[in-house]
């Protein structure tokens, strides 16, 4: 560990640490980019930024004012109104990580910065937003996880030479099922499984110009269940840490299939949405491949009598496969 990581409240330039700094987790809704934030978290390099801070890539955000997209006057009024309350109860959003009077002086200068320096002040603007977090937890570098990270890597890259991304993927079905669940999204299946091809679609656009060995696609049944060693290894390897110990040590005890819902996706939404939502995840997989998207998971082989019977008897698929299986061994 260096000398600036070991002292408490020292932070590190982004440009220059001599780690990956900062990283940026991302994917679509309900894929795993917040338990991969407190994994991160756990090595005592970084620190979790508490909230989706979003200002800084989503619509009307920073990469989109570097793009050209949008105004200053905009992106203020996003700040004060979009990102630093939000939820149903207003309780989330930038208010959790810095105060307002630090936040207003965070924004004064920002309109004759970004026309003296846009690069030079949205990384500016971002530091004010952020670092303040990890110095007080005595953390040098930190990690964010608004699910916009990855569709806007490229221009982030570019504010932050040294930064990674950690690309979240999960099953279309699974996506769509959680998003159903959640009471402040959508109970429509259509625009939940909009929501997953959308953010995939974007997502992909943007792996594309990334220079190799800046992101890492990781698929959370994986990290969770399927191939959990070998995953932990690739995101230690990634981040180059030192010491991949504490954060195994966390991984072991709080990363779990049964926390990530592994396989029931069809047992957590009705029999009709599942049947709409297989159907169509099947047929876009197929599109993604032929368009060499190569990371969306496979869907399991489909076996149409046992399909057809769990429709009539109304009992979860799995299960069904699973005494199918039974009575082929016999």
């Amino acid at each position: 560990m260096s000398s600036t990581e070991s002292q408490p409240g020292a932070s590190v330039d982004a440009d220059t640490a001599p780690y990956p700094h900062p990283i940026f987790v991302g994917g679509s809704a309900r894929a795993g980019t917040h338990a991969m934030g407190r994994l991160i978290a756990a090595d005592p390099r970084y620190h979790l930024v508490d909230v989706e801070a979003r200002f800084h890539c989503a619509t009307g955000g920073l990469t989109d004012l570097l793009e050209g997209k949008g105004s200053v006057e905009d992106f203020l009024r996003r700040c004060r109104q979009q990102w630093y309350r939000r939820g149903l109860q207003n309780h989330v959003g930038l208010q959790k990580v810095i105060g307002e009077d630090e936040f207003e002086a965070a924004l004064a200068p920002f309109p004759a910065d970004f026309e003296a320096d846009p690069w030079a002040a949205c990384r500016k603007l971002t530091h004010a937003l952020l670092d303040p977090g990890a110095e007080r937890e005595g953390k040098p570098a930190w990690a964010e996880v608004s699910g916009s990270n990855i569709r806007s890597a490229p221009t982030l890259l570019r504010l932050f030479p040294n930064a990674r991304f950690v690309h979240m993927v999960r099953d279309g079905r699974a996506v769509t099922a959680a998003i159903l669940r959640k009471r402040d999204m959508t109970d429509d299946v259509e625009r939940a499984f909009g929501h997953w091809e959308t953010r995939v679609k974007r997502s992909d656009e943007a792996l594309r110009t990334l220079p190799e060995g800046h992101a890492l696609t990781v698929f959370l049944d994986d990290l969770t269940a399927h191939d959990r060693d070998n995953t932990f290894n690739r995101l230690a390897s990634f981040l180059e840490l030192d010491d991949p110990e504490p954060m195994r040590t966390y991984f072991d005890a709080k990363i779990s299939s049964e926390r990530a819902h592994v396989g029931k996706w069809r047992e957590r939404i009705s029999p009709a949405d599942a049947r709409w939502v297989d159907r169509r995840y099947r047929r876009l997989v197929r599109e993604l491949r032929r368009d060499g998207v190569d990371w969306v998971p496979e869907p399991e082989p489909q076996d149409s009598a046992v399909e057809r019977i769990a429709e009539r008897a109304g009992e979860p698929v799995a299960k069904l496969a699973e005494k199918a299986r039974e009575l082929r061994s016999r």
